[in-house]
């Protein structure tokens, strides 16, 4: 009997840590946003909240792996699809 995650096929190259970091930021933060509008929220208070939250996060270790203005970009993104 076979089964399916014994046939997986690893991938060869694998996405570095801060990579995958990166991306895992961002898609917190789009659903982050996402959800802000689905609440009633403001793009300006979701804005407010997503960059605070970053800032909150990194606040010991470090600096954000996104830029304000990444994050700016992000939250339109998010709020342009609910058009």
């Amino acid at each position: 009997m076979p089964f399916c995650w014994m046939d997986e096929k690893i991938d060869p190259a694998p996405k570095s840590s801060a990579e995958g970091s990166k991306e895992a930021t961002e898609t917190e933060l789009k659903e982050r946003a996402a959800l802000m509008r689905r609440l009633g929220y403001s793009k300006a208070d979701a804005l407010h909240r997503c960059l605070g939250n970053l800032a909150w996060a990194y606040s010991v270790a470090g600096t954000p792996e996104l830029s304000p203005a990444r994050v700016r970009k992000l939250v339109g993104e998010v709020y342009a699809g609910a058009s």
